[in-house]
């Protein structure tokens, strides 16, 4: 296939989603695209329980060192990065990070539930709250039953 029959394949696969491409399928994003898979992509060496990545164990999760780079590479701030098959939302974090906008989908309900745990904002007020109150109950556990 050439490169001219590829850019109409992909721009045919966006098009059923109802837009046109954000970002021209140059020849220059073509080149990126063959530098990153050409570079190194070993990220054993790198932590990879940073953001909500450890939140859970997941199959088949991959480092969130690798979305970010082709994010990074790839894609502009604010641009949409679509993820078919989001498994524990690793790519959504990291896009969310990298100031774009991440849409996940999956057919695997935990890993629904998962990615929407590792994506929902947290409220520190509320957090705060929770923990002061299991705190008491713990305490006034403790003292009723050391009776």
């Amino acid at each position: 296939m050439k490169r001219d029959d590829n850019k109409n394949v992909v721009r045919e696969q966006l098009a059923l989603f109802g837009s046109k491409p954000q970002i021209p399928l140059s020849e220059n994003y073509f080149n990126r695209l063959k530098n990153l898979l050409q570079s190194n992509l070993d990220f054993h060496n790198q932590r990879s329980d940073y953001f909500s990545h450890n939140f859970h164990s997941f199959p088949a999760k991959f480092p969130p060192q690798l979305p970010k780079i082709f994010i990074e590479q790839l894609t502009d701030p604010f641009d949409i990065v679509l993820d078919p098959m989001a498994g524990s939302g690793t790519t959504i974090v990291e896009a969310f990070f990298s100031s774009r906008k991440g849409i996940g989908l999956d057919i695997d309900p935990l890993a629904a539930k998962i990615s929407l745990a590792k994506i929902t904002p947290l409220d520190k007020k509320k957090i705060a709250e929770y923990g002061a109150q299991i705190y008491r109950d713990a305490k006034n556990d403790f003292i009723k039953n050391k009776s």
